[in-house]
């Protein structure tokens, strides 16, 4: 680490009183380097941070499973520190190789649907519609699959928050391109998966669909569909 010296330096300047020294004093250990690199982010120091991460990314995958997850997760915070930067191509390169090499034991940690729909949006941003398009509606189809093959109560707890979580951003494609029609009908498909649905609300954006306010339609119905943990 002798050549990050300084960047740790920096960090240390920054953020040190927030963290216990070991942590600097063990920054050859990719999860201390990734805590400094969140706890910089969330000090409102992205540049420093996304070389933190990426010090941990360059050095590639990780046969520990503890350092494993640093190097996915260091992958996954650089995706979205660049789409936050416009730089979707790089954030899509970046979260595909996350996908690539997300391992499943991860999950408590990090939704891989929720990854798998941020890497469709990176992918639409940066011009790769088609390709945005195929990816989101793949994992739509895989994880309605995995709704329907549980009890109920369960595939809304497990696979519902998801599964709506990625038709909401399928609408939002059309949504993108004032296709407001197409956007309502996909939005329309996340009632039967979400925990909670407010029927007024559902009434009423149908109402302002028949006068042809499209826009406000689709927000009023979004608004009325509820999937989030929280909500």
């Amino acid at each position: 680490m002798q050549k990050n010296d300084e960047m740790i330096q920096e960090a240390y300047e920054l953020v040190g009183q927030r963290l216990p020294k070991e942590t600097f004093l063990e920054v050859d250990h990719p999860n201390n380097r990734v805590l400094i690199a969140v706890t910089c982010l969330r000090a409102g120091a992205a540049h420093l941070a996304y070389r933190l991460f990426e010090s941990v990314a360059q050095e590639g995958p990780k046969e520990n499973a503890n350092h494993h997850f640093a190097y996915v997760r260091s992958l996954v915070e650089m995706a979205e520190i660049d789409a936050e930067h416009g730089r979707y191509q790089r954030a899509a390169e970046h979260m595909s190789v996350a996908l690539a090499e997300y391992p499943e034991s991860m999950g408590y940690m990090m939704s891989r649907v929720h990854l798998e729909a941020y890497l469709a949006y990176y992918q639409y941003q940066a011009g790769m519609k088609g390709e945005a398009l195929k990816g989101i509606a793949a994992l739509c189809a895989r994880e309605a699959q995995a709704f329907n093959e549980l009890p109920p109560h369960d595939a809304r707890a497990l696979v519902g928050p998801g599964l709506c979580y990625a038709l909401h951003q399928w609408a939002l494609f059309y949504a993108m391109e004032g296709e407001w029609d197409q956007a309502y009908e996909k939005a329309k498909t996340m009632i039967p998966y979400a925990s909670f649905v407010d029927e007024a609300g559902v009434e009423e954006a149908e109402r302002l669909r028949s006068q042809g306010n499209g826009e406000a339609a689709f927000t009023v119905l979004t608004e009325a569909i509820r999937y989030r943990d929280g909500e």
